[in-house]
């Protein structure tokens, strides 16, 4: 396994995670998948565990760690099942980096407080019908109306929505089209609010336990203090706040693609076909290969987004060349485990059909891979 850019506690950090991994969720996975339930009771576990608010300060309720602790965490987690890692992923990233950043002292202790003292979920609403890649189409708005605004509009994708304790609501504020008028707004609490209607969960690929929510906001009105930052910057807190969310996701990858190789080859030894375990064949070894040097190219890459960040540098093109790579690759890999382990693998048997399906889900959020190569692009000529 890569180490360069590790430290000691850093691999003692990673064994705390493998035994809580493999002695609270590994047991119960199948579990949840198979009567399609969110793992609510896996995230207080999480939290109490110290493995909630990694790299939250402590004085707000979080562990105070590091963004390589951060990227051990998720990947471990990944490694056996995805939607906490998700979770933790989110809470960290997109929700907690930009409070700690961007929003007033007295919302750092109460919102991000009660987040991580409580294990809370917390959701981002953003994407809507007419606004996936292009974020600045996006055409939900918060009206002023004295010390309220009034939130209108309908959003699509929100993960956690419908079991979310804090969600996070990117609206325009003013009506320039731009993106000098996008907000973000805050809402502690959601389910308790008149005008925040879920519409439905979102049926997709990842399975019933997900919960990715259709959320339709009709006059839902909200305090003004409730402004995350300056009015008119919710886009410039949002694009700062993806750097992170896609380092998360590229150690989604990481422990994805950990999990199909780990899988496959314990197969490889076990299956028998012409009396001979099938990883003699080099149709199988070679594929096996191919798994680990996309791990390990993958890893590193993850790593190093991550040790940049803990220099307090910004990680634009590190994290989209992280999160790009290490989401194909596990897909990649989730592809060549189901294939390796034939028939089998296509059945809910055993888990490689689910890597399979979280790897997708890992190349399209936090911006797809063609957008992530745009932001790479972009770089290049800078």
């Amino acid at each position: 396994m890569s180490t360069i850019g590790l430290e000691d506690r850093h691999s003692e950090h990673r064994q705390r995670v493998r035994q809580f991994v493999e002695s609270e969720i590994e047991p119960v996975v199948e579990e949840y998948e198979n009567e399609g339930q969110f793992p609510l009771e896996l995230i207080d576990e999480l939290g109490e565990a110290g493995l909630y608010g990694i790299t939250i300060p402590k004085e707000y309720g979080g562990e105070g760690l590091d963004y390589r602790s951060f990227v051990i965490t998720v990947e471990e987690l990944s490694r056996v099942w995805k939607i906490p890692a998700g979770v933790v992923s989110l809470s960290c990233g997109l929700v907690g980096h930009t409070l700690v950043e961007f929003a007033t002292e007295w919302q750092r202790e109460e919102w991000l407080t009660d987040i991580f003292t409580e294990n809370q979920v917390t959701a981002v609403s953003l994407t809507e019908p007419q606004a996936g890649s292009d974020a600045n189409a996006l055409e939900t708005t918060a009206r002023r109306d004295g010390d309220e605004y009034i939130l209108n509009g309908h959003k699509v994708w929100t993960s956690h929505g419908a079991v979310a304790d804090f969600v996070f609501v990117v609206a325009r504020t003013e009506q320039t089209g731009s993106h000098e008028d996008v907000s973000i707004i805050a809402i502690p609490n959601p389910q308790e609010k008149e005008g925040f209607n879920i519409v439905r969960d979102i049926p997709c690929m990842e399975g019933d336990a997900v919960v990715e929510s259709e959320i339709e906001f009709d006059d839902l009105r909200v305090p003004v203090e409730n402004l995350v930052g300056e009015e008119g910057n919710g886009f410039k807190y949002i694009m700062a706040a993806l750097d992170v969310g896609r380092i998360g996701v590229a150690a989604q990858g990481v422990g994805i693609t950990q999990g199909s190789l780990d899988a496959s080859a314990e197969f490889a030894d076990e299956r028998e076909q012409f009396g001979q375990p099938i990883r003699d064949f080099q149709g199988v070894s070679f594929k096996l290969a191919d798994m680990k040097m996309d791990l390990e190219a993958a890893r590193l890459l993850t790593y190093q987004a991550a040790e940049r960040r803990d220099q307090d540098k910004r990680v634009s093109q590190e994290a989209a060349i992280a999160k790009t790579f290490a989401s194909d690759a596990a897909m990649d890999a989730a592809t060549e485990a189901v294939q390796i382990h034939g028939s089998r693998g296509y059945s809910t048997d055993y888990p490689v059909e689910r890597y399979m399906r979280e790897a997708k889900g890992a190349q399209i959020y936090e911006g797809t891979n063609e957008v992530n190569r745009t932001v790479i692009a972009n770089h290049l000529y800078k």
